[in-house]
């Protein structure tokens, strides 16, 4: 899954909708686990929920673009987090 596009995704339907905001302010894991299916993690969901409130907060994408680069960066590692080898 692209969580970058997902989230993106999210955010643009979730301001596009006010009943759909509304289900999100209310239950943010639900509704994303709702548009999202079996195909994110809890953690994943988090990260989600943690972006999409942040953009609603902002205003909008441009705001979050490091958060959502923590995201999916989170998700498969950063650099450094390998152990060094001698």
């Amino acid at each position: 899954m692209d969580i970058k596009a997902k989230i993106e995704e999210i955010i643009a339907k979730v301001k596009g909708d006010d009943s759909l905001k509304e289900k999100f302010m209310s239950d943010p894991a639900g509704t994303v686990k709702g548009l999202v299916g079996d195909a994110a993690d809890d953690d994943t969901v988090k990260k989600i929920i943690d972006a999409v409130k942040d953009a609603l907060a902002s205003g909008g994408i441009a705001g979050i673009k490091d958060k959502i680069a923590d995201a999916v960066g989170g998700l498969f590692g950063k650099k450094g987090d390998e152990e060094k080898k001698d």
